[in-house]
C-alpha cells in the first residue's frame, strides 16, 4: 500500500523535491556572493595596506631623518651645544643659553618633526636666556 501511496503523490513529490533543491540554490548563491563581496572588501583593506606602508617607508627615508637630525645641530652656533648625542633610533640633545627667538625656533622645529619626544626640559637660566634638554625616537 505504501508503494501505491507514493505513486499516486508522486508529482507532489516531485515538485517538493525541486522546490527544496530551488531553495538550496538560491540559498547557496546569496552566500557565495557575499563571500565573494567579503573578500573584495579584504583585498582593498589589504592594498590599502600596502600604499600606507610605501608611504611611511618614504616618510621614515633615513637620508631625510638624518637631515632632520642635523639641522638641530646647525640651528643655534656650536658653543650653544653642550651635547648632541645620535644612536639608533634615538636623539639626546642639551643647549645652554639660548635666547627667546633660538628657543621658540628649535620647539617648532622640534614639534613640526614626527620625531617622539621622550623627554623634554626647558629651565630658564638667567634674564632671557634659557637651558634646553630633549630626548626623541624614531
Amino acid at each position: 500500500m505504501s508503494l501505491m501511496s507514493l505513486k499516486r503523490f508522486q508529482n507532489e513529490l516531485i515538485i517538493f523535491l525541486l522546490l527544496l533543491f530551488v531553495g538550496f540554490s538560491f540559498f547557496y548563491k546569496f552566500s557565495a556572493e557575499k563571500s565573494v563581496a567579503s573578500k573584495k572588501i579584504e583585498i582593498k583593506e589589504s592594498v590599502s595596506e600596502i600604499s600606507k606602508v610605501a608611504e611611511l617607508k618614504i616618510f621614515w627615508d633615513k637620508k631625510k631623518v638624518k637631515k632632520e637630525i642635523t639641522k638641530f645641530k646647525t640651528m643655534v652656533s656650536k658653543a650653544k651645544v653642550k651635547r648632541f648625542e645620535k644612536r639608533s633610533g634615538k636623539l639626546v640633545a642639551i643647549y645652554k643659553n639660548l635666547s627667546l627667538k633660538e628657543l621658540n625656533k628649535i620647539s617648532k622645529k622640534l614639534v613640526a618633526t614626527h620625531f617622539k619626544i621622550s623627554k623634554l626640559n626647558i629651565q630658564e637660566s638667567g634674564k632671557d636666556r634659557y637651558d634646553m634638554e630633549f630626548t626623541c625616537k624614531w
